[in-house]
């Protein structure tokens, strides 16, 4: 083969990967989403009841009781916040730090500030994560609240799977900058429980969220087939206005997000309002569908409900109610369980 022929060979083979690479992402012509993304998205129904840390309206939030409950009533999702104990384990906590919702002052009271990175499992199993439901919400407790521990990402798992609704899992990835590899951890992890092995386009039973611009990348690269949002704060985002709003909409679409999470001014929550109508055009020019939170009161279904595809709840048997979905009693589900 002469110097001609084996350049014209090259150059063939060149184009011919130019031609494979653009084939693996094609773009939506409406949308900023892949058609991958698209079809990834439309795994995931409409309207879904996504159960805030469980219950925790009427139990101690992302505790066994609450998510129980959740599961019972027929919450389509449970949602969780994954951090990673000093040790490694992937455990189902929201804070920074335990002050809130443990005894963490009485048990540990030189380490009352520190993260759940500095906390082995062993030793955050001494704590106590119900009781101070108790106390803040007197009119909802139950003794049997007390003493209840903290669960792990595969004691989450477990629970999705008992019971009759088989609820899906929606997962964040909490503060991920202290836990550089955590994304790559909860792959393993839903690896080993074959949780990922029932996931496919016909039930979705798992989708991830993060805040974070460094970590939802991260989530594409080891869930490329997995539904995942982009969660919006206002604070977040430098120099707020309509254009680095796009730009920070933008970032969720073009890397792996075919849902945004905005935040609702609600009637206790009182968060940044970003379901205002321009907003929304913003995501619906993007091509993401919209989970919102927080929802915990009438007021905020008839302000928003409608105007989303999925709905994180702190009371899920209100929004089922809104939906004119029937669903056990609260109380006797609880004593059912043994609560």
């Amino acid at each position: 083969m002469n110097k001609g022929s084996i350049v014209l060979a090259l150059l063939f083979v060149f184009a011919s990967c130019q031609s494979t690479s653009k084939k693996t992402i094609v773009k939506d012509e409406k949308t900023m989403l892949t058609k991958e993304q698209i079809k990834i998205q439309q795994t995931v129904a409409d309207n879904i009841v996504i159960a805030h840390r469980g219950m925790p309206y009427h139990c101690p939030e992302s505790t066994l009781p609450s998510y129980i409950l959740a599961r019972e009533i027929g919450a389509d999702y449970l949602e969780a916040d994954i951090q990673r104990t000093k040790d490694g384990v992937l455990v189902v906590f929201h804070d920074d730090d335990l002050k809130r919702t443990t005894n963490v002052v009485s048990v540990f009271p030189n380490r009352a500030n520190e993260p759940i990175s500095s906390f082995t499992l062993e030793e955050l199993q001494k704590l106590d994560v119900g009781s101070w439901f108790n106390t803040a919400d007197p009119e909802r407790s139950r003794t049997t609240y007390e003493g209840l521990k903290i669960i792990t990402l595969v004691g989450l798992i477990d629970i999705a799977r008992q019971g009759i609704n088989k609820p899906g899992l929606y997962l964040e990835t909490k503060k991920a900058n202290q836990y550089p590899g955590i994304e790559k951890d909860l792959f393993d992890v839903l690896t080993q429980s074959d949780w990922l092995a029932s996931n496919n386009h016909n039930k979705c039973n798992l989708i991830l969220q993060t805040f974070e611009k460094s970590s939802l990348p991260l989530l594409n690269q080891y869930f490329p087939e997995t539904p995942k949002l982009f969660l919006l704060w206002k604070d977040d985002i430098p120099n707020f206005d309509s254009t680095a709003f796009k730009t920070w909409v933008t970032f969720g679409a073009e890397n792996g997000a075919q849902f945004i999470g905005p935040s609702i001014n609600g009637e206790i929550t009182n968060y940044h309002d970003l379901m205002e109508p321009w907003m929304i055009e913003i995501y619906q020019q993007a091509g993401l569908r919209i989970h919102a939170y927080t929802f915990d009161t009438p007021k905020d279904l008839d302000l928003y409900a409608n105007k989303m595809n999925g709905c994180f709840t702190n009371r899920a048997d209100l929004l089922l109610d809104f939906r004119d979905i029937a669903h056990p009693e609260i109380d006797s589900t609880l004593e059912r369980f043994g609560y």
